[in-house]
């Protein structure tokens, strides 16, 4: 049988067709029927979007996957999410897995359910399993679960992302039964340390329990069986109890002239599991594996149906939590008190309105699709960021801050993947070069370049969460001075900043000492300055609290010393004199802004022009007039750029960073009329 028609038949919507066939004895495809049967249970699905994917998907229906995609969509379908959701859930499978190719996606089931496809998708490559048994991070193993938490929280800007991942590892789950008992223990383990918590802080029990208790089956089998067979063997005696207690209940309700629908409600088995453990109780002794639930229009009748059924039994001191009150820190309300009935059985029983208990079982889901609100409604966006903060397990204050704490979450933390698949947590801002550093200090030292989502980026790219960094390495390579400048970005670390500073430190001294003195004068000269003599020098040092310009030049060649730093102090001590202005015919005193001329000389490439003209549109400068030539045979190119700048250090501060664009070998001050 065919995988897409299985997973029809496991979502119910196959009953009447033939065996050998994908069509029902009148014809009718199968896409139809499933499509059919699920908009007549979720109306407000679009049925013609909905069939359109699903009978692309049936034209290869044998492929695997398929019908894994059909069981995800009904299962998004009955958390009332929205069409964009469903249509997402019937593509993910087969476009992870390549059945489907993601060039294609936007046109099958548009932009919106693409989206939010990819971003399930890129969630995909996280595992906790892969983490803790790596070398690279074998001292961070237990770092890794918050880390691999926190992350999933920063990339997902959507909150329909989060419960389509969620619901992707539900039908993981149930798929698992055939597969080997090291796979199985490996989803059931990441699920419990990962997922759950995640279905918990969003409010979604309906997925959270049956992720703990699949998770709990491959993970105890036994334990697991034995709950399972004294639910199933007392099955009938709990109903026919929990339904006396039911009548019961209506009857009161209605002398009271109180509206409300009551039902019966079975403890799941993680549950029963985690109290009987927690407890050291047998199976027994766990009160409310059976309960009565109560839905009633508004608050005021939650308290007249709790004052009913205290005086119908006896309830059990300590156990009324009015979360209607107090509600817990997800968002969940309902009041649960635990009473004994008339044989002395002891149940639970949880009153709650109908608003609390859509909360509860859908979580975030109630709140908009099926209110016809927008995703990025202000209560959705609020409750979205509220479980942002919730889910960092070292800071969970600031509930209902929602407004402020997407921006706090983003400027504090990102986290990105490494190579394969391990979730690092840096600082906002950081670098690929604090990456490296924090990866391994041997990888920084020789890291020559990155790659940031497969491509090539400089070392000074600012990271985002969810991207994944490689470091590019060379035996001989070593750490880079303009590392320590802060004026260009390489570093945010302080790890990463120690480390390379360590480096230098180790080198020699003298060779510290040349390295700076060569990096001040270069700056110098390309101001077209004269060189600083002697006594200039002796007089300057000190007043940068260095004893000699020795000194002056170790600072500057460990990264003690910011370059521009030193530079700008010894324009301020020396000013320019009248043979410096006549480079700048056009510059009279004290008017402001003057038009000066960068020479920049380089290797021609693509793009060159384009990254010098963003480095200086970075800064907010007007360029004035541009020219440029190339020498075909050895490739050489040179550019003057005339710029509109205040001083001679604002010139020296864009030169600075033109000298670190790749492929520019040298920056110069140049006279207006210089050929």
């Amino acid at each position: 049988m065919g995988d897409f028609r299985r997973g029809m038949l496991q979502s119910g919507a196959l009953t009447g067709l033939r065996q050998d066939t994908l069509e029902d004895s009148q014809g009718e495809a199968a896409s139809a029927i499933w499509t059919r049967d699920l908009c007549q249970r979720h109306p407000r699905l679009d049925e013609v979007a909905i069939l359109a994917a699903a009978s692309q998907l049936e034209e290869d229906a044998l492929q695997a996957h398929h019908g894994a995609a059909l069981e995800l969509a009904s299962l998004v379908a009955s958390m009332e999410m929205d069409t964009a959701s469903v249509l997402a859930a019937l593509f993910h499978g087969p476009v992870r897995y390549g059945a489907v190719a993601k060039t294609v996606l936007n046109a099958r089931i548009g932009d919106a359910a693409a989206a939010l496809a990819a971003s399930v998708i890129e969630m995909a490559d996280t595992s906790i399993l892969d983490l803790t048994s790596s070398r690279l991070l074998a001292s961070e193993a237990k770092d890794q679960t918050a880390n691999i938490r926190r992350m999933l929280v920063a990339v997902i800007d959507d909150g329909r992302v989060a419960v389509l991942k969620l619901a992707e590892r539900v039908v993981a789950l149930r798929r698992a039964k055939a597969s080997s008992e090291e796979r199985k223990a490996r989803i059931a383990t990441e699920a419990m340390t990962v997922f759950v918590p995640l279905a918990d802080r969003l409010g979604i029990w309906q997925l959270k329990w049956e992720l703990e208790d699949l998770s709990l089956r491959y993970l105890e089998p036994d334990a697991y069986m034995r709950i399972a067979k004294q639910l199933d063997g007392r099955r009938e005696e709990r109903e026919r109890r929990v339904n006396a207690l039911a009548a019961q209940l209506r009857k009161a309700f209605e002398s009271h002239g109180i509206k409300a629908g009551i039902g019966g409600r079975a403890k799941h088995i993680y549950s029963i599991w985690r109290k009987m453990r927690a407890k050291n109780i047998p199976f027994d002794e766990v009160y409310d594996v059976q309960a009565v639930r109560i839905i009633v229009d508004d608050i005021t009748a939650c308290y007249a149906a709790l004052g009913i059924v205290h005086a119908q039994w006896r309830p059990i001191p300590d156990e009324l939590d009015d979360y209607i009150a107090a509600p817990k820190e997800n968002g969940y309300r309902s009041i649960h008190t635990a009473v004994v009935g008339a044989s002395g059985m002891v149940f639970e029983v949880q009153i709650r309105t109908e608003e609390m208990h859509r909360d509860a079982e859908l979580g975030v889901c109630a709140h908009w699709s099926y209110k016809g609100m927008d995703p990025e409604d202000d209560y959705y966006a609020n409750k979205v960021a509220w479980l942002r903060q919730a889910l960092d397990a070292h800071d969970r204050e600031g509930v209902g801050l929602a407004g402020e704490l997407i921006d706090q979450i983003r400027e504090q933390r990102v986290f990105v993947y490494t190579p394969k698949g391990h979730v690092l947590d840096l600082m906002a801002g950081a670098t690929a070069v604090d990456f490296a550093y924090r990866v391994h200090t041997e990888v920084g030292q020789r890291c020559v370049g990155a790659r940031i989502d497969g491509v090539p980026a400089p070392l000074n790219s600012t990271l985002q969460s969810g991207q994944r960094v490689r470091i590019l390495t060379a035996p001989d390579a070593a750490p880079q001075r303009a590392w320590l400048d802060p004026e260009l970005g390489y570093v945010r670390t302080s790890r990463a900043m120690s480390k390379i500073r360590a480096w230098f430190y180790d080198r020699d001294q003298a060779e510290n000492v040349a390295a700076g003195r060569d990096l001040f004068l270069a700056m110098v000269d390309g101001l077209a300055l004269p060189a600083p003599d002697a006594g200039a020098l002796l007089d300057f040092a000190p007043a940068l609290k260095r004893p000699d310009p020795d000194g002056l030049f170790f600072a500057l060649g460990v990264g003690e010393m910011a370059p521009l730093e030193a530079l700008r102090l010894y324009l301020a001590a020396h000013g320019e004199d009248s043979a410096q202005r006549s480079l700048l015919p056009e510059m009279a005193a004290d008017e402001g802004p003057s038009r000066y001329r960068l020479r920049i000389e380089g290797r021609d490439r693509e793009g060159l022009l384009r990254d010098l003209t963003e480095t200086v549109s970075r800064f907010g400068l007007s360029m004035l007039a541009n020219t440029g030539h190339v020498e075909p045979i050895t490739g050489a190119a040179w550019i003057d750029m005339d710029l509109e700048l205040e001083d001679l250090y604002e010139a020296a501060r864009i030169m600075h960073h033109l000298r670190h664009v790749p492929d520019v070998r040298q920056v110069r001050r140049v006279a207006l009329n210089a050929a």
